[in-house]
Protein backbone atom coordinates (compact mmCIF):
# COMPACT_ATOMS: atom_id res chain seq x y z
CA UNK A 1 0.00 0.00 0.00
CA UNK A 2 0.84 3.67 -0.61
CA UNK A 3 0.88 4.93 2.83
CA UNK A 4 1.70 1.97 4.72
CA UNK A 5 5.41 3.44 5.45
CA UNK A 6 4.47 6.95 6.82
CA UNK A 7 1.93 5.66 9.13
CA UNK A 8 4.44 3.13 10.41
CA UNK A 9 6.66 5.74 10.47
CA UNK A 10 4.45 8.39 11.74
CA UNK A 11 3.20 5.54 14.48
CA UNK A 12 6.55 4.72 15.88
CA UNK A 13 7.24 8.69 16.29
CA UNK A 14 4.07 8.07 18.61
CA UNK A 15 5.03 5.21 20.57
CA UNK A 16 8.78 7.20 21.32
CA UNK A 17 6.75 10.49 22.41
CA UNK A 18 5.02 8.40 25.02
CA UNK A 19 8.19 7.00 26.46
CA UNK A 20 10.17 9.99 26.17
CA UNK A 21 7.28 11.39 28.73
CA UNK A 22 7.52 8.32 30.89
CA UNK A 23 11.08 8.43 31.28
CA UNK A 24 11.48 12.25 31.07
CA UNK A 25 8.87 14.17 31.71
CA UNK A 26 10.59 17.29 32.64
CA UNK A 27 12.52 17.18 29.32
CA UNK A 28 9.03 16.72 27.20
CA UNK A 29 6.97 19.48 29.22
CA UNK A 30 9.54 21.80 28.27
CA UNK A 31 9.66 20.51 24.59
CA UNK A 32 6.06 21.25 25.28
CA UNK A 33 6.66 24.87 26.26
CA UNK A 34 9.16 25.69 23.51
CA UNK A 35 6.03 24.75 21.05
CA UNK A 36 3.41 27.32 22.86
CA UNK A 37 6.41 30.04 22.46
CA UNK A 38 7.63 28.93 18.63
CA UNK A 39 3.92 29.60 18.08
CA UNK A 40 3.39 32.25 19.80
CA UNK A 41 6.27 33.72 18.04
CA UNK A 42 4.69 33.68 14.71
CA UNK A 43 1.21 35.47 16.18
CA UNK A 44 3.73 38.03 17.35
CA UNK A 45 5.85 38.36 14.00
CA UNK A 46 2.36 38.23 11.52
CA UNK A 47 0.25 41.12 14.22
CA UNK A 48 3.47 43.03 13.79
CA UNK A 49 3.51 42.76 9.92
CA UNK A 50 -0.47 43.25 9.37
CA UNK A 51 -0.35 46.44 11.19
CA UNK A 52 1.87 48.04 9.54
CA UNK A 53 0.51 47.19 5.88
CA UNK A 54 -3.06 48.91 4.41
CA UNK A 55 -5.62 46.50 5.06
CA UNK A 56 -6.49 44.88 1.67
CA UNK A 57 -3.23 43.33 1.89
CA UNK A 58 -3.04 42.08 5.98
CA UNK A 59 -4.07 39.01 4.98
CA UNK A 60 -1.79 38.08 2.22
CA UNK A 61 1.33 39.35 4.55
CA UNK A 62 -0.34 37.28 7.83
CA UNK A 63 -0.63 34.38 5.81
CA UNK A 64 2.37 34.51 4.15
CA UNK A 65 4.63 34.91 7.64
CA UNK A 66 2.93 32.34 9.58
CA UNK A 67 4.81 29.56 8.20
CA UNK A 68 7.56 30.36 10.82
CA UNK A 69 5.62 29.17 13.17
CA UNK A 70 5.88 25.46 12.40
CA UNK A 71 9.00 25.65 10.96
CA UNK A 72 10.77 26.31 14.28
CA UNK A 73 8.83 23.86 15.53
CA UNK A 74 9.76 21.04 13.05
CA UNK A 75 13.15 21.99 12.63
CA UNK A 76 14.20 23.57 16.17
CA UNK A 77 12.28 19.86 17.38
CA UNK A 78 9.18 21.00 19.97
CA UNK A 79 6.26 19.24 21.33
CA UNK A 80 3.06 19.77 19.45
CA UNK A 81 -0.11 19.46 20.35
CA UNK A 82 -1.93 19.47 17.34
CA UNK A 83 1.20 17.01 15.84
CA UNK A 84 0.70 15.07 18.24
CA UNK A 85 -3.00 14.30 18.12
CA UNK A 86 -2.38 12.62 14.82
CA UNK A 87 0.90 10.44 15.60
CA UNK A 88 -0.48 9.44 19.01
CA UNK A 89 -3.39 8.46 16.81
CA UNK A 90 -1.17 6.29 14.94
CA UNK A 91 0.17 4.85 18.07
CA UNK A 92 -2.74 3.79 19.24
CA UNK A 93 -4.23 2.38 16.19
CA UNK A 94 -1.22 0.52 14.93
CA UNK A 95 -1.09 -0.84 18.71
CA UNK A 96 2.39 0.34 19.84
CA UNK A 97 -0.03 2.83 22.25
CA UNK A 98 -2.47 2.47 24.82
CA UNK A 99 -5.24 4.75 25.02
CA UNK A 100 -3.76 5.57 28.38
CA UNK A 101 -0.10 6.96 26.85
CA UNK A 102 -2.32 9.03 24.19
CA UNK A 103 -4.17 10.92 26.60
CA UNK A 104 -0.94 11.18 28.44
CA UNK A 105 0.69 12.89 25.78
CA UNK A 106 -1.98 14.69 24.93
CA UNK A 107 -2.42 16.27 27.93
CA UNK A 108 1.61 16.86 28.51
CA UNK A 109 2.02 18.47 25.23
CA UNK A 110 -1.09 20.98 25.34
CA UNK A 111 -0.48 21.79 29.00
CA UNK A 112 2.79 23.10 28.27
CA UNK A 113 2.48 24.39 24.74
CA UNK A 114 -0.12 26.66 27.36
CA UNK A 115 2.29 27.77 29.43
CA UNK A 116 5.09 28.43 26.95
CA UNK A 117 1.87 30.63 24.80
CA UNK A 118 1.03 32.64 27.65
CA UNK A 119 4.48 33.25 29.06
CA UNK A 120 5.35 35.17 25.43
CA UNK A 121 2.55 36.97 25.54
CA UNK A 122 3.60 38.04 29.29
CA UNK A 123 6.76 38.42 27.89
CA UNK A 124 5.99 40.61 25.07
CA UNK A 125 3.48 42.64 27.18
CA UNK A 126 6.34 43.45 29.97
CA UNK A 127 8.55 44.33 27.03
CA UNK A 128 6.91 46.26 24.42
CA UNK A 129 3.20 45.96 25.50
CA UNK A 130 0.74 44.78 23.40
CA UNK A 131 -1.49 47.85 22.99
CA UNK A 132 1.60 49.70 20.82
CA UNK A 133 0.84 50.28 17.21
CA UNK A 134 3.81 48.46 16.46
CA UNK A 135 2.41 45.23 17.47
CA UNK A 136 -0.96 45.76 15.80
CA UNK A 137 -2.89 45.89 19.33
CA UNK A 138 -6.17 47.11 17.59
CA UNK A 139 -6.13 44.62 14.99
CA UNK A 140 -5.48 42.10 17.67
CA UNK A 141 -7.98 42.82 20.01
CA UNK A 142 -10.60 42.16 16.62
CA UNK A 143 -9.08 39.06 16.12
CA UNK A 144 -9.93 37.85 19.80
CA UNK A 145 -12.74 39.54 20.06
CA UNK A 146 -14.40 37.57 16.95
CA UNK A 147 -12.52 34.12 18.19
CA UNK A 148 -14.12 34.42 21.77
CA UNK A 149 -17.63 35.25 20.43
CA UNK A 150 -18.17 32.40 17.64
CA UNK A 151 -20.37 29.65 17.82
CA UNK A 152 -19.20 26.49 19.16
CA UNK A 153 -20.27 24.89 15.68
CA UNK A 154 -18.38 27.27 13.98
CA UNK A 155 -15.20 27.32 16.18
CA UNK A 156 -15.40 23.27 16.16
CA UNK A 157 -15.67 23.01 12.61
CA UNK A 158 -12.43 25.96 11.50
CA UNK A 159 -10.56 23.97 14.18
CA UNK A 160 -10.61 20.39 12.15
CA UNK A 161 -9.66 22.70 8.62
CA UNK A 162 -6.95 23.98 10.64
CA UNK A 163 -5.60 21.06 11.84
CA UNK A 164 -5.98 18.77 9.12
CA UNK A 165 -4.12 21.20 7.18
CA UNK A 166 -1.44 21.14 9.97
CA UNK A 167 -1.57 17.67 9.87
CA UNK A 168 -1.04 17.30 6.40
CA UNK A 169 1.99 19.77 6.44
CA UNK A 170 3.57 17.42 8.93
CA UNK A 171 2.18 14.35 7.02
CA UNK A 172 3.61 15.25 3.70
CA UNK A 173 7.24 16.48 5.76
CA UNK A 174 7.67 12.97 6.88
CA UNK A 175 7.38 11.84 3.21
CA UNK A 176 10.32 13.44 1.52
CA UNK A 177 14.35 13.85 3.07
CA UNK A 178 14.88 17.65 1.53
CA UNK A 179 14.22 20.23 3.83
CA UNK A 180 13.93 22.95 1.19
CA UNK A 181 11.28 20.77 0.55
CA UNK A 182 9.61 20.47 3.75
CA UNK A 183 9.63 23.84 3.84
CA UNK A 184 7.77 24.64 1.15
CA UNK A 185 5.04 22.17 2.04
CA UNK A 186 4.83 23.87 5.79
CA UNK A 187 4.47 27.39 3.81
CA UNK A 188 1.40 26.42 1.50
CA UNK A 189 -0.74 25.16 3.93
CA UNK A 190 0.10 27.44 6.50
CA UNK A 191 -1.10 29.82 4.46
CA UNK A 192 -3.83 28.12 3.73
CA UNK A 193 -5.03 28.06 7.21
CA UNK A 194 -4.15 31.74 8.13
CA UNK A 195 -6.05 32.88 4.48
CA UNK A 196 -9.16 30.84 5.30
CA UNK A 197 -9.33 32.39 8.91
CA UNK A 198 -9.07 28.54 10.99
CA UNK A 199 -8.78 28.11 14.39
CA UNK A 200 -5.46 26.39 16.08
CA UNK A 201 -6.00 25.87 19.70
CA UNK A 202 -1.86 26.77 20.39
CA UNK A 203 -1.95 29.53 18.00
CA UNK A 204 -5.16 31.24 19.93
CA UNK A 205 -3.36 30.55 23.29
CA UNK A 206 -0.95 33.49 22.69
CA UNK A 207 -3.57 35.41 20.63
CA UNK A 208 -6.16 35.20 23.05
CA UNK A 209 -3.52 35.72 26.39
CA UNK A 210 -2.29 38.78 24.42
CA UNK A 211 -5.87 40.15 24.28
CA UNK A 212 -6.07 39.85 28.11
CA UNK A 213 -2.85 41.36 28.79
CA UNK A 214 -3.97 44.48 26.45
CA UNK A 215 -7.65 44.31 27.80
CA UNK A 216 -7.00 43.67 31.35
CA UNK A 217 -7.84 40.48 33.18
CA UNK A 218 -11.66 40.15 32.82
CA UNK A 219 -13.83 37.48 33.62
CA UNK A 220 -15.27 38.04 30.42
CA UNK A 221 -11.73 37.74 28.84
CA UNK A 222 -10.94 34.70 30.25
CA UNK A 223 -14.01 32.90 29.81
CA UNK A 224 -13.91 34.04 26.05
CA UNK A 225 -10.36 32.43 25.93
CA UNK A 226 -12.09 29.39 28.02
CA UNK A 227 -14.77 28.88 25.52
CA UNK A 228 -12.42 29.38 22.29
CA UNK A 229 -10.02 26.76 23.65
CA UNK A 230 -12.42 24.15 24.12
CA UNK A 231 -14.07 24.10 20.96
CA UNK A 232 -11.21 25.04 18.77
CA UNK A 233 -9.34 21.89 20.73
CA UNK A 234 -11.77 19.41 20.35
CA UNK A 235 -11.73 20.25 16.19
CA UNK A 236 -8.37 20.50 16.52
CA UNK A 237 -8.13 17.04 17.70
CA UNK A 238 -10.80 15.43 15.44
CA UNK A 239 -9.03 16.45 12.12
CA UNK A 240 -5.61 14.94 13.81
CA UNK A 241 -6.83 11.62 15.06
CA UNK A 242 -9.64 10.49 12.75
CA UNK A 243 -9.57 12.88 9.24
CA UNK A 244 -5.95 11.95 9.32
CA UNK A 245 -5.04 9.10 11.79
CA UNK A 246 -8.00 7.16 11.05
CA UNK A 247 -7.86 8.31 6.89
CA UNK A 248 -4.64 7.01 6.21
CA UNK A 249 -5.04 3.98 8.79
CA UNK A 250 -7.76 2.50 6.30
CA UNK A 251 -6.18 4.02 3.58
CA UNK A 252 -3.25 1.91 4.22
CA UNK A 253 -5.08 -1.45 4.30
CA UNK A 254 -3.82 -1.44 8.09
CA UNK A 255 -7.11 -1.45 9.23
CA UNK A 256 -7.20 -5.49 7.59
CA UNK A 257 -4.64 -6.14 9.65
CA UNK A 258 -6.10 -5.16 12.72
CA UNK A 259 -2.92 -2.90 13.76
CA UNK A 260 0.73 -3.51 13.46
CA UNK A 261 4.04 -3.13 15.63
CA UNK A 262 4.21 -3.88 19.51
CA UNK A 263 3.14 -1.22 22.34
CA UNK A 264 5.74 0.79 23.80
CA UNK A 265 8.20 -0.09 20.23
CA UNK A 266 10.72 3.03 19.61
CA UNK A 267 12.95 4.56 17.09
CA UNK A 268 12.48 4.92 13.26
CA UNK A 269 10.77 8.76 11.83
CA UNK A 270 11.66 11.01 13.81
CA UNK A 271 8.62 13.41 14.14
CA UNK A 272 9.34 16.57 16.46
CA UNK A 273 6.22 18.58 16.23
Amino acid sequence: MPYTDTVEALSVSGAGKSANLRENPVGFLAGAVMAGVYVGFGIVLIFALGAAVPAGAQKVVMASAFGIALTLVVFAGAELYTGHTMYMAFGALTKRCSLGEVVAVWSASWSGNLVGSVGLAALIAAGVGWDGGNLGGELLEKVAQHKSQSAALHLFARGVACNWLICLALWMSARTTSDSTKCILIFWCLLGFIGLGLEHCVANMTLLSANLFLNGMSASGWLGMAHNLLWVTLGNTFAGAVCMGVGYWVAAGLHRRGGAGEAGHGGGFDAES
